[in-house]
């Protein structure tokens, strides 16, 4: 098997982690992926109705360079993107308190942390 190609979980015999998800798009839909500068990362700008690939990227062209710079374009069927389910949050979490590497003084990270750190109301608020 190619590296990078038919690695989804369920190409693999079982079914997929009840963590992912696939998106519920119409066959139609392609996510177009726009890369400003050659050292720039990809960067998801928005959809397409095409029938096939060669379609959406001239879609994908016509609608989303025409202002911004551009060197590459990515188009994607929507089905083929995988998500992880709102379950899976809990993932996402820190194994381990580092509150220590973001900046500013321990009482005030302290104070954000519970809740208690509020912006200051201004003029028109007073």
């Amino acid at each position: 098997m190619e590296r990078g190609r038919g690695v989804t979980p369920t190409s693999r015999g079982g079914p997929a982690p009840s963590w992912i998800r696939t998106l519920d798009a119409p066959a139609d839909v392609w996510a177009v992926f726009l890369q400003a500068r050659r050292r720039d990362a990809h960067v998801y700008v928005g959809d397409v109705h095409a029938p096939d690939a060669e379609m959406a990227l001239l879609l994908a062209k016509e609608n989303y360079t025409r202002r911004d710079p551009c060197v590459n374009l990515w188009v994607v069927p929507a089905r083929e993107i995988r998500a992880t389910s709102g379950d899976a949050a809990e993932m996402f979490e820190p194994a381990t308190d580092k509150s220590y590497r973001f900046g500013g003084s321990y009482r005030q990270q302290q104070r954000v942390y519970r809740g208690g750190y509020h912006i200051a109301p201004t003029e028109d608020e007073r």
